[in-house]
């Protein structure tokens, strides 16, 4: 038995992460401070939010569905995305708003996502 040499390993390819079709690239800012509090000032600390939760996580990353905020917005206290369902929402109607400018809303409700804009046809 030979151990001398280790056996060789594939390298894992990266996925290529599709950026946000919602906020530029390189903006400092926090999308909910400017939406809800018309606050245009440059964050020190963002997390990048990816607006759909559970089983469509995969789709918000593949599509772009994800913005910028601060951790106010994002973690912290009772604005925040992750404990404050009203803001949450906020962002899948956005979400879905930039979604159908290239999309249609037939494909939006595939796989059983929910219609943030009402029942109007695209």
């Amino acid at each position: 038995m030979n151990m001398m040499f280790p056996k060789p390993t594939k390298q894992k390819k990266r996925k290529k992460h599709k950026k946000s079709i919602m906020q530029p690239k390189g903006d400092r800012r926090c999308y909910l401070c400017m939406l809800l509090d018309g606050d245009f000032s440059y964050k020190p600390c963002l997390h990048e939010h990816h607006v759909m939760f559970g089983n469509d996580h995969a789709f918000a990353e593949a599509e772009g569905l994800k913005v910028n905020l601060c951790l106010r917005h994002h973690l912290e206290g009772p604005e925040a995305v992750h404990n404050n369902h009203k803001n949450a929402e906020i962002l899948m109607v956005k979400a879905q708003e930039a979604f159908e400018r290239t999309h249609s809303r037939k494909e939006w409700a595939q796989n059983g996502r929910r219609d943030y804009l009402g029942t109007k046809e695209n």
